[in-house]
């Protein structure tokens, strides 16, 4: 099965347009997109510029690719950009069959592979904290809150550090109720692990991947995990790629001019994965 990712264009028509191209041209059997597809939008008005953009822009996208390719799947994650309102939006997609919103308690399987998604990440500058969390259950809390959809109401609201973060479950305790596989399987997370060639920021010091998923990934080994999030990793550590044990582990990155995403053969991902910017990853890093 030929499997095409790409995560974090962030509403921008241009990697929509481009992404586009790559899948008319390479034909693949799965798309998969990692979180944070959407434009951010006002904090006061998530619905118009979010939701709209679901409806209007990306689900034509997903249309045009399945008609131009009958029998194309295409399966997602969100990310730590994106609102509640957003994936309910996309989950009346998933229930009509028309995408796969991956979760984590739930396998979906496609063609011999099975597949678990996860949205969270770690807690970020970022104003949006829907889809926010404590990685580890001991971790301090933010320094500041920032806003939350909430569903009943249909409004946004200023939360608190201890009023979002401190009654939600980690990213760890939430991993560690992950279905259960036998035979080859894929993680899809928008958060990178912690300490690899995939979590690091020129401006910061260390890395600020999610520990708690570098450890699910080390104790269940995928045969793949695919990542985002973090942007300009791959440009400063030199690779899109690391592994954790077994693990082959990607992040594309992204860019606003140049499309980042990879392609690779769910039969050999390591000895097949090609990227649309970097041709090989150097052994090493900064």
């Amino acid at each position: 099965m030929r499997i095409c990712y790409s995560s974090d264009f962030h509403g921008q028509i241009s990697l929509y347009d481009q992404f586009d191209d790559l899948v008319h041209a390479q034909k693949p059997n799965l798309v998969i997109l990692g979180g944070d597809m959407l434009p951010d939008g006002d904090p006061d008005d998530p619905i118009t510029p979010q939701v709209a953009f679901v409806h209007d822009e990306y689900m034509r996208r997903i249309n045009s690719w399945q008609n131009a390719a009958p029998g194309l799947a295409v399966a997602c994650v969100l990310g730590n950009h994106d609102w509640i309102c957003s994936r309910m939006a996309l989950q009346n997609y998933h229930d009509a069959g028309r995408i796969v919103l991956l979760d984590h308690r739930q396998a979906w399987h496609y063609d011999g592979v099975a597949f678990l998604g996860y949205s969270k990440s770690p807690p970020t500058p970022h104003w949006v904290k829907d889809l926010e969390r404590l990685d580890l259950p001991d971790s301090p809390l933010p320094a500041s809150g920032g806003t939350v959809w909430d569903p009943g109401a249909q409004c946004v609201f200023e939360a608190r550090p201890e009023e979002h973060f401190g009654t939600q479950p980690s990213i760890e305790t939430e991993l560690a109720a992950a279905a259960r596989i036998e035979g080859p399987w894929i993680f899809v997370c928008h958060a990178p692990p912690h300490g690899t060639k995939l979590d690091r920021l020129p401006s910061v010091e260390y890395p600020i991947g999610s520990r708690a998923v570098r450890d699910f990934i080390q104790s269940r080994q995928p045969m793949c995990a695919l990542h985002g999030h973090v942007h300009e990793s791959p440009g400063f550590t030199g690779s899109h790629i690391d592994h954790i044990g077994r693990s082959l582990c990607v992040n594309p990155g992204q860019s606003l001019d140049n499309l980042h995403a990879v392609l690779f053969d769910s039969d050999d991902p390591a000895g097949t994965l090609r990227h649309t910017v970097f041709a090989e990853a150097p052994a090493s890093r900064p």
